[in-house]
C-alpha cells in the first residue's frame, strides 16, 4: 500500500478502537444548561434514527406487486420476477433480462429425473427497505421451502430448505441449482479468494467453461451489469469432486452456472443451503468521481514550507489539483485505532487543508493492534483463526506492534463503526479509506461463530459476508448522513454484498510485482481488467495501484490499460506520480469528461478504428453548440515501440477533423480528413482531443 515518501511501502490494511469524548461538551452546573443540553441531545438522536431507518441514497425503496401467479420485485436498477417456480424466473438489470429461463434445483432420484409441481410465492412482508418472500415446490421425492429476503440494494437471500414428503419415492442422486445466464451477457467472470500475484480469479468465460472449488463470490456478467451468487459456507454441500463444486457451462446461447449441492443421497433432511444473489451494477454510476482527484499522499507537517517562502508540500498538491489527499496509517501511533496521542497536530492538518479546498481522509483498516488498549481483553474473541487455529496477519510497523486480522462477525463490527463514527465526530475529517475492511476473511473462531466441523472431523472456515455487510452497510449510512465518502482498498475482491457500501474502490496491490516482472498484457489481460479493476459492471467506481518500479514497470506503462477503461492510477505521494497525473486531470475535466458519452475500445466501432490490431481506442464524445469534440485514449498494447497507429474517426457528424492536439504533450497533431497517424510508444498512451 502506498506510504507518504520517506514510509516503508508495505501490504498491509487496519482497523480502529478506543474512543474519547468531544472536547467542548456541556458540563456546566446549571441544572437548566445540563436539561437544555439532554434535549439537545436526544433530538439529534431520534434525527440520526430516523435517518438510519430510511433508504440512504442513492438507492430507493423496495417496491412489490402480484400480477395474477406472477410477483415482481423491485430496487433501483433491477427487476426480480416469481412465477410458479420457488426460485426466481427472471432478473433484470441495466436494461437487460439475465436469464434464459428460471434459476432452478435440478434433482434425480433412482428413478430418474425429479418434477417438480407448480408452487407459489407468497409475499410475507414488505417495507421500504426489503421485501420477505415465502415459496414452496414439491414432487414425489422432495419438497422443497423457500424463504427469501430482497434488501434495497439488490441482494436477494435465499435459504433453499429440503423436506421429505409424507410418502417419500426413491432416493435423491443429486441436487444441483442452475442459474441459466444469456451467454451475450455472461462473457466475463470474477470469484473470490483469488491469489496473490495473479488476475487469474477474473477474465473471459473460456470455451470449455470453468470448474471451480467453492468460492464464496462468483460473479458472471459484461462490461456493464451481471449476477453474483454468493454463500458464506459449503458446510451442507455434498460434491462429488469438491474442486468442480462449482461449474460455468457455456452452451450456446446460455451459459450456466451450477452449484453441485449434493452429488449423492443427503445424510439427512431436513436440509438447508443458504446462498445470496445480487445483480450489478449496485447503485447509480457516480458521474462526477473523475473531479475527485484523489491523492494518498498525507503526512504530518506537509502543511509546513520547508524553508521561509517556498511553497509547502499541501500548497503543491492543491496548486497541482489535488481535492482529496489520503492520510495512511500514520496518523495515530495505534495501527487502525480511531484516536491520536496529538489530536491538535491533526486539527491543524484538517484545518489547513479545508483552507486550501482539499478534503481529507484518514485509514482504518481490518486489525488490530498489540499496541491497543482492548486487545488483553478483547483479542481471542475478535480475531481471526484460521483452519489450523493459527492467527491471520501479524504485520509489523512502528512504533513496535504487531497487528493480526480481525473479523468483522465479532463484537469488534460495531466497535468499528462506533469509533469511526465518533473521530468523524471529534477531528472533522472528510471521510475514510478502508484497508481490506469490506473483505469477509475466512475464519474459524468459533467464540464469536464462525468455522464449523466437516464431516471428515477437521475445522473449516467460513466467510461471514452478512457480517461484514452489516458493518459496511451502517457505516455507510452513519457517514453518509454526515457528509462523508468512504474508499475501499481491496485486493481480489469485488463482493457486491460489501462493496455497495463504499463510494469507490482502489483495486491491483496484489499484481505489483508480477507486473513489474513480465511487461505484457499476459499479467493483466483485457477481459480481467474489464472483470475486476472497471467498476461500472459493479455500479462503483474503481482506481488502480502502481508502486511505481521503474524500469520494470511504471506508471506510464499502467496509464496505457486504465485509461483505456476510464480508470485512473491513485498518486501514492505528492511528488513524480503526481505530477503526471496532475495534467491528465486538467485535460479531462477542461474537456468535461462528466458530461461526455463514453465510447470503450470494446463497443466503439460506430465511430472509432485502429490499426495495427494491438492499438486500442477508447473515446469521450460531447456535442458543444453544433460542434462535435473528441477526447480520445490512444494505447499502443503492444512491445512494439514507435509503432505508427492509424487511427480513423468515423462520426458521422464529424466527417472531416478540422483540429487535433495532444492535449499532454501540447502539440497539434495533422489530420488527413478523418485520419490520425500517430506514433506510439510500447505500452503507452497518448491523449488526443479533435474537433
Amino acid at each position: 500500500m502506498p506510504v507518504p515518501q520517506g514510509k516503508k511501502a508495505t501490504c498491509q490494511r487496519g482497523i480502529p478502537s478506543g474512543g474519547t469524548k468531544p472536547e467542548g461538551e456541556i458540563t456546566g452546573k446549571s441544572g437548566r444548561g445540563i436539561c437544555t443540553w439532554m434535549a439537545i441531545a436526544f433530538a439529534a438522536c431520534a434525527l440520526q434514527s430516523r435517518v438510519l431507518a430510511d433508504v440512504p441514497p442513492p438507492w430507493t425503496p423496495v417496491q412489490v406487486k402480484r400480477e395474477g401467479d406472477t410477483v415482481w420485485a423491485e430496487v433501483w436498477g433491477r427487476r426480480i420476477e416469481f412465477t410458479q417456480n420457488a426460485l426466481p424466473a427472471q432478473i433484470a438489470t441495466a436494461g437487460q433480462k439475465l436469464l434464459s429461463g428460471p434459476i432452478a434445483l435440478v434433482a434425480q432420484s433412482e428413478s430418474g429425473p425429479i418434477q417438480w409441481a407448480a408452487g407459489k410465492v407468497l409475499i410475507w412482508e414488505t417495507t421500504p427497505e426489503k421485501a420477505c418472500f415465502l415459496s414452496w415446490q414439491e414432487s414425489e421425492s422432495l419438497v422443497l421451502n423457500v424463504y427469501a429476503e430482497l434488501e434495497y440494494d439488490g441482494l436477494l437471500s435465499v435459504d433453499l430448505k429440503l423436506v421429505p414428503p409424507l410418502q417419500p419415492k426413491g432416493n435423491l442422486v443429486h441436487l444441483w441449482l442452475e442459474v441459466p445466464l444469456r451467454s451475450s451477457l455472461a462473457r466475463l467472470f470474477h470469484f473470490w479468494p483469488g491469489r496473490w500475484g495473479s488476475a487469474f480469479n477474473s477474465g473471459a468465460i473460456p470455451a470449455e467453461g470453468l470448474r471451480l472449488p467453492f468460492k464464496p463470490v462468483v460473479w458472471l456478467g459484461w462490461e456493464e451489469g451481471g449476477l453474483a451468487v454468493m454463500a458464506e459456507d459449503d458446510r451442507t454441500w455434498q460434491p462429488a469432486q469438491p474442486e468442480s463444486a462449482i461449474e460455468v457451462v457455456p452452451s450456446g446461447e446460455t451459459t450456466i452456472l451450477r452449484l453441485h449441492l449434493l452429488d449423492g443421497p443427503p445424510s439427512s433432511l431436513p436440509l438447508v443451503f443458504r446462498l445470496m444473489l445480487q445483480a450489478t451494477p449496485v447503485k447509480p454510476w457516480t458521474a462526477d468521481f473523475h473531479s475527485w482527484h484523489i491523492c494518498h499522499g498525507a503526512s504530518y507537517g506537509i502543511e509546513l514550507p520547508p524553508r521561509l517562502g517556498e511553497e509547502s508540500l499541501l500548497e503543491k498538491a492543491a496548486r497541482l489539483g489535488v481535492r482529496t489527499l489520503v492520510f495512511h496509517e500514520h496518523w495515530t501511533p495505534v495501527q487502525n485505532y480511531w484516536k491520536t496521542d496529538d489530536p491538535e497536530r491533526l486539527r491543524k492538518l484538517i484545518q489547513a487543508c479545508h483552507e486550501k479546498g482539499v478534503a481529507l481522509w484518514l485509514y482504518f483498516g481490518y486489525e488490530l493492534s498489540t499496541l491497543a488498549p482492548e486487545f488483553g481483553e478483547w483479542a481471542d474473541h475478535v480475531l481471526v483463526r484460521t483452519s489450523r487455529g493459527s492467527l491471520y496477519g501479524g504485520y509489523w510497523r512502528h512504533p513496535p506492534q504487531r497487528d493480526y486480522v480481525v473479523c468483522l462477525k465479532s463484537n469488534w463490527g460495531e466497535k468499528l463503526v462506533e469509533g469511526i463514527v465518533e473521530a468523524i465526530d471529534h477531528y472533522g475529517f472528510d471521510g475514510v479509506y478502508l484497508d481490506g475492511t469490506i473483505e469477509p476473511f475466512g475464519c474459524a473462531n468459533g467464540l464469536h461463530g464462525c468455522g464449523y466441523q466437516g464431516k471428515d472431523g477437521n475445522l473449516r472456515e467460513t466467510y461471514p459476508l452478512r457480517a461484514v455487510r452489516r458493518v459496511m452497510e451502517r457505516m455507510y449510512r452513519e457517514l453518509v448522513a454526515r457528509g462523508k465518502r468512504i474508499n475501499a482498498h481491496q485486493s481480489t475482491y469485488c463482493g457486491p454484498a460489501t462493496l455497495a457500501f463504499v463510494h469507490s474502490y482502489w483495486d491491483g496491490e496484489q499484481l505489483q510485482d508480477t507486473l513489474a516482472k513480465a511487461r505484457s498484457l499476459q499479467t493483466l489481460p483485457l477481459e480481467s481488467f474489464r472483470a475486476e479493476f472497471m467498476g461500472r459492471n459493479f455500479g462503483v467506481p474503481c482506481e488502480f495501484l502502481v508502486y511505481e518500479k521503474p524500469p520494470e514497470w511504471t506508471m506510464e506503462e499502467a496509464l496505457a490499460i486504465t485509461m483505456l477503461h476510464d480508470v485512473r492510477v491513485r498518486p501514492g505521494w505528492i511528488g513524480p506520480m503526481l505530477e503526471r497525473i496532475a495534467p491528465l486531470w486538467a485535460a479531462m475535466e477542461e474537456f468535461g469528461v462528466a458530461d461526455s458519452e463514453w465510447y470503450p475500445y470494446w463497443r466503439n466501432e460506430r465511430f472509432l478504428a485502429t490499426q495495427p490490431a494491438f492499438a486500442k481506442v477508447s473515446g469521450y464524445r460531447r456535442q458543444d453548440g453544433g460542434k462535435i469534440r473528441w477526447l480520445l485514449v490512444v494505447s499502443n498494447l503492444s512491445e512494439t515501440e514507435g509503432a505508427e497507429i492509424i487511427l480513423t474517426v468515423k462520426d458521422p457528424q464529424l466527417p472531416s477533423i478540422t483540429t487535433a492536439s495532444d492535449r499532454l504533450a501540447g502539440e497539434p497533431v495533422s489530420a488527413e480528413g478523418n485520419v490520425l497517424r500517430l506514433q506510439v510508444p510500447a505500452m503507452r498512451m497518448r491523449l488526443i482531443e479533435v474537433e
